[in-house]
């Protein structure tokens, strides 16, 4: 059990936190010893922070629900939920073609400690962002697919998807805050759907999640939601950059250390 709630620990941090959390997730298990196969621990505590992201964001969420609900089209929340669900296709597609042969990759830690140096890249390419008016900056078809193009990346382990979504916001010009918002609501399909694929799964198996796994995923959550908090700030201050610091480092002791 000490070594779920370790990386149930690890999975609140690094979800919000730029880092990866599936590639943290990965090398965690491989360090811990842990034998579970595939990708099962990791959909369970991804769902804990998306459990975060629900009560972080509820208000916007409760909004959009409400949109929908009262069939507001021309509703600004409305036509939000719809650049979701369009922002969600090139991951959708990605999970359902090529599935099986990701969820092979997390039993791979040496790949996701250099997919790592990636995520390292991607965050250190903040610092060439020259400051500008975000006023002109929309949500829209293009800006959107860009943006969800850059969440199917972050299927890999080791490339995070917070990193990835919001620098890829941020370089099309939007203010941190709103790139933040709209990377966290965009995971919401993504970490619904593969809770929903492993638990059918789960299901037809007759498998039940143990006590200590729901527990874990209780801890991620708390922890999650800790992490949100403490990214916005950080955010606000353009410092992203640190993260890619942070990101080289561990990728290339990765690369070196593991066998």
């Amino acid at each position: 059990m000490l070594s779920l709630i370790l990386l149930a620990v690890l999975q609140g941090i690094a979800e919000f936190l730029p880092i990866s959390s599936s590639g943290h997730l990965v090398i965690g298990k491989s360090l811990l010893g842990m034998v579970e196969s595939g990708a099962t621990v990791e959909i369970f505590l991804h769902f804990g922070t998306l459990l975060a992201i629900i009560v972080f964001y509820r208000k916007k969420i409760m909004d959009i629900i409400r949109s929908l609900f009262y069939r507001r089209f021309s509703d600004e929340n409305t036509k939000l939920a719809l650049l979701i669900a369009w922002a969600s296709i090139p991951a959708g597609i990605i999970g359902v073609i090529w599935g099986d042969a990701l969820e092979s990759m997390f039993s791979n830690p040496k790949l996701a400690a250099a997919m790592l140096i990636i995520t390292a890249a991607i965050l250190l390419s903040t610092l060439l962002i020259h400051r500008r008016s975000a006023q002109n900056f929309r949500l829209n078809l293009f800006t959107t697919m860009l943006i969800g193009i850059a969440q199917a990346f972050a299927i890999l382990p080791g490339i995070s998807r917070s990193g990835s979504t919001i620098v890829m916001a941020l370089w099309l010009g939007a203010a941190p805050e709103e790139a933040a918002e709209f990377s966290f609501i965009l995971a919401i399909p993504a970490l619904t759907g593969a809770a929903a694929i492993k638990a059918k799964e789960m299901i037809s198996a007759n498998i039940s999640p143990s006590p200590s796994l729901l527990l874990a995923t209780i801890v991620a959550a708390v922890i999650g939601y800790a992490a949100l908090s403490l990214l916005i700030p950080i955010l606000k201050k353009g410092k992203l950059w640190i993260f890619g610091i942070y990101c080289a480092i561990m990728g290339i002791l990765g690369v070196i250390l593991i066998d």
